[in-house]
């Protein structure tokens, strides 16, 4: 049982070292991507910034899907779930911890699974950190923001 316990500790420690990785990567990129898009002299016309936060919405939720695909990966890989478009629901409905109640893991890997939803949680939370952000850099909603 140990055994089994320190295996899975393994695969998380490879699970949540690319999700953070992909996490840092992602939110450098889109930081440097805001950057550019928000270097308008004469100031951001609200369309524009409300333009900018949905690519921002959009491209953590990619972010988000491949660090999914990572989880699912090792679902598949570990054979704790055999179909890989099984294997990508059961893993965004734990990331997401919605919860699958249809798809299970095999009981071994059900510890693995709850540390997914650990890792999601935090995940999703350090993006929502990240949103608001940039919500505050844009000056969206405020007195700096021009209102044409």
């Amino acid at each position: 049982m140990t055994d089994l316990i320190l295996l899975q500790l393994g695969w998380l420690a490879v699970g949540l070292t690319a999700a953070v990785l992909i996490q840092i990567a992602g939110l450098s990129l889109i930081s440097r991507l805001v950057a550019r898009l928000s270097a308008r002299p004469e100031g951001m016309a609200q369309t524009w910034q409300i333009t900018i936060m949905g690519l921002v919405v959009y491209l953590l939720f990619v972010l988000h899907l491949v660090q999914i695909a990572v989880y699912a990966a090792i679902y598949v890989v570990t054979g704790a779930i055999d179909s890989v478009h099984t294997a990508l629901y059961f893993s965004a409905a734990t990331f997401t911890t919605i919860g699958g109640g249809v798809v299970q893991t095999e009981e071994p890997w059900q510890f693995f699974a709850s540390l997914e939803g650990l890792s999601g949680i935090i995940m999703v939370g350090w993006s929502i950190s990240f949103l608001v952000a940039v919500t505050n850099r844009l000056g969206m909603w405020t007195q700096k923001a021009s209102r044409n």
